[in-house]
């Protein structure tokens, strides 16, 4: 589909692939893949679809709050492999950071201004990134969307070099599975809407028939799949809290997250505003300035600049409507390369075109800022690296789970659990994921049909995990006041209590 490279030109891209393969590798030794409640989701979701072919995650409800590609491509990999995820897990997206790195060396050879260093240079970043390795060493969604959406920038530039259609339908297919890979992949699908609108190098006929074309197929996916979510919850991307964040304080997240990727920045999260600000303001001047150049926005760099902008502006706006974890580094990792190509890139057109006296001083500011980034992100590698070589990757698979001791005593099933109780718990995905059996979310504090269900259940169990607590959901302390439910089992970290009216 796309004319990569030869392979000659991308010798550096496949050692940083393979680099960047091998420190996944190392990184989920210990425990294997990081398992946050996310993963559970998605795992049993796969599951569900292999043995039953019905889209449901742990609590046997249907899948709506996630999309569901991703729970397909893992189901789709069960099947050829005869494997379970956790067994391929680890070498799925050490294969995916490998390929994320490769095709990011390949963009790069068709850039508008090339420099080998500075390619060799970006490519060392791509892997040691912390922000990179954190989602890699992790089974969540961002691994499969980052791949789409470069595939989906290569689609794009290739359609714009030769306005092949072909390419265009392959843009708008890759949009669209990205738009059910993750929910903000509808970014993408405004992207490629946005960049075709703006061109002024097509006929305004072609134009039209091509916008058309683009905007059938890229939302299909979308539409079949929320036309699913209402089918079987009444609702689309499921039921959504109104959101208790400000437009500032979701603006100064995003600077934090970002500002953590870039040396002098990290951990002073008191500029978040002001580098979310300035992110913005230099990326939408990036797309004005080529738009002005070129009368289009068709090269990779401005594509780039594009996303990052579209992106990040429905993080915040999405964060500010509706209530969901507060925005981090995960939720960010999709513009991290495209955002680093938009603050480098320049450096390499700049230098090319000035006096030998100006590239040298070029030169030497760039080397020293890549020396500062990468000390910063080593740094940062190094801290986890301590971390997870012993203990493995936060989460259900690192040794602080699976050698707790409420752990350890549901998975024996020593407790006799009676069969008509409910069985409630802070955290129902660590139930499910280490005993299989099921569970359900402690309610939210505030009142509402599941704090009301709760407190009207006359027989029911409750398994407190001290490091699974939510603030949002009661408590041991309202557990045991106002439900007045009464302590079984206490383990030094976590409980069990019961409820029998």
């Amino acid at each position: 589909m796309f004319l990569l490279s030869p392979l000659k030109k991308n010798i550096d891209s496949l050692i940083a692939a393979a680099a960047g393969f091998t420190i996944i590798i190392l990184f989920t030794r210990h425990g294997g893949i990081g398992i946050s409640p996310d993963s559970v989701v998605y795992i049993t979701a796969a599951e569900n679809l292999r043995s039953t072919l019905t889209l449901a995650d742990f609590t046997r409800d249907p899948l709506v709050d996630f999309p569901a590609f991703y729970p397909l491509f893992l189901s789709a990999i069960m099947f050829l492999t005869g494997l379970k995820i956790i067994a391929f897990a680890s070498f799925l997206n050490a294969l995916l950071f490998a390929a994320i790195i490769y095709l990011s060396g390949v963009i790069m050879e068709q850039f508008l201004y090339r420099s080998k260093w500075y390619k060799a240079a970006f490519l060392s970043c791509l892997v040691f990134s912390p922000a990179l390795l954190e989602v890699y060493s992790n089974l969540w969604s961002e691994t499969l969307f980052i791949l789409l959406l470069l595939l989906f920038m290569m689609a794009m530039h290739r359609y714009f070099q030769s306005y092949s259609r072909k390419a265009l339908v392959a843009a708008a297919l890759i949009a669209s599975m990205a738009s059910i890979t993750r929910y903000a992949g509808i970014t993408l699908i405004g992207t490629g809407g946005i960049l075709l609108l703006i061109d002024t190098a097509l006929p305004l006929r072609r134009k039209i028939i091509d916008l058309i074309l683009f905007s059938v197929i890229s939302p299909l996916l979308l539409i079949i799949n929320l036309a699913r979510n209402y089918a079987v919850s009444e609702t689309l991307t499921g039921f959504r809290e109104k959101s208790i964040s400000t437009l500032a304080s979701n603006t100064s997240d995003t600077g934090s997250a970002i500002s953590d990727w870039f040396p002098f920045l990290h951990r002073h999260y008191e500029t978040g505003m002001l580098v979310a600000v300035f992110a913005i303001a230099a990326l939408a001047f990036i797309c004005v300035k080529f738009f002005i150049s070129n009368r289009r926005i068709a090269s990779y760099e401005s594509m780039a600049a594009f996303f990052s902008l579209l992106y990040i502006l429905f993080l915040i706006i999405t964060a500010t409507l509706s209530r969901f974890e507060g925005l981090n580094s995960r939720f960010l990792s999709p513009v991290f390369i495209p955002l680093l190509w938009s603050g480098t890139s320049w450096i390499v057109s700049v230098s090319q075109r000035s006096k030998p006296a100006v590239k040298k001083s070029l030169m030497i500011a760039g080397v020293l800022l890549f020396f500062a980034f990468q000390w910063n992100q080593l740094t940062i590698d190094y801290e986890t690296w301590d971390g997870v070589k012993d203990a493995g990757i936060p989460g259900y698979t690192e040794d602080q789970w699976t050698k707790s001791e409420t752990v350890n005593f549901i998975q024996k099933d020593s407790f006799p659990f009676r069969k008509d109780y409910t069985v409630y718990s802070d955290a129902p995905d660590a139930v499910y994921f280490f005993s299989g059996k099921p569970a359900k979310y402690l309610p939210h504090k505030d009142p509402g049909w599941d704090l009301e269900q709760f407190m009207g259940d006359p027989h029911c169990y409750m398994i407190w995990f001290n490091d699974g607590n939510d603030p949002d959901q009661v408590d041991t302390s309202f557990v045991t006041r106002v439900k007045k439910m009464k302590l079984v089992k206490k383990f030094n970290d976590g409980a069990i209590y019961e409820f029998d009216r």
